[in-house]
């Protein structure tokens, strides 16, 4: 499955005591806010940034009903913000799994590493989003009937379901989209309760945003997409760990680098007598 690459998890850095008990549910996002609200706000408004063409285009497409818009929104501003969600969303990952690190060492790191693998679902899934976003302003002007308006919402929810499962993918496993995007409706059917409970949150702070559009891009920069994908992916971690085994998966590969590094040492440790007396 290729999970883990080998250098993604082996920076040191600040963080919490491992034999932290861990909390559950708003006590743990609240402590989670506490401790790495920062980290998120700073991913955050990186994918805000990203996400500006995709928001411009669709703005343009609305505005003049053209579908060169939809595209370009939909390919270009999904490619340019795709990498950058895949970055917000493993700064989320390793603050719920209480791994040390420094934040902008490893954002940018994690960011060129998904560059190339973050392009083909940017362009897929920001397709998709275009293309359901703009019929859904269009709906009063071509006087769809309910049954179309019902088939709009059921295809949005799906998606933003399955997209819940991709961002985590990305950034963990080496996998081709198509394998993502089997196993995220696999894992979306298979913990149902909690897929729905992590659609919720994100439907709802979407659906405030397109409501009260244009008010609501006064506050857009400061809470993004990481106000909303921070409870969602807490929601949905354990499905992920335990089907990936992720925290098993990383303390191995750190016990594996630290066994490897002891025996340089030893190694090096035993050629410098060596090298001494030759000398």
């Amino acid at each position: 499955m290729g999970l883990f690459s080998s250098d993604r998890y082996t920076r040191p850095g600040p963080g919490v005591r491992p034999d932290t008990p861990r909390k559950k549910g708003i006590a743990r996002l609240m402590e989670v806010l506490g401790r790495d609200a920062w980290s998120y706000f700073r991913a955050g408004l990186l994918a805000f940034a990203g996400m500006i063409p995709f928001i411009f285009f669709l703005i343009l497409a609305v505005d003049s009903h053209a579908l060169v818009f939809v595209l370009l929104a939909g390919i270009v501003g999904g490619m340019v913000a795709m990498p950058e969600l895949v970055a917000l969303a493993d700064t989320i990952l390793r603050s719920l799994r209480d791994e040390p690190g420094y934040w902008w060492q490893t954002y940018r790191r994690v960011w060129k590493r998904n560059l190339k693998e973050s392009l083909l679902p940017g362009a897929v899934c920001g397709t998709v989003f275009a293309v359901q976003l703009f019929t859904f302003f269009m709906l009063p002007e071509i006087g769809a009937s309910t049954s179309t308006l019902v088939m709009l919402l059921v295809s949005i929810v799906l998606t933003v379901g399955l997209f819940s499962y991709i961002l985590p993918q990305i950034a963990l496993l080496d996998l081709p989209f198509w394998g993502i995007l089997k196993n995220s409706a696999l894992l979306f059917l298979g913990y149902l309760p909690r897929s729905a409970g992590a659609l919720v949150i994100q439907l709802v702070y979407w659906a405030l945003i397109v409501l009260y559009y244009p008010l609501t891009m006064l506050i857009l920069p400061f809470t993004s997409a990481w106000v909303p994908l921070a409870p969602a992916l807490l929601c949905i971690y354990p499905a992920l760990d335990k089907s990936f085994e992720i925290e098993k998966n990383i303390a191995k590969m750190r016990e594996d680098n630290l066994q490897d590094a002891l025996a340089r040492d030893a190694q090096e440790s035993s050629e410098a007598p060596e090298e001494t007396e030759e000398n």
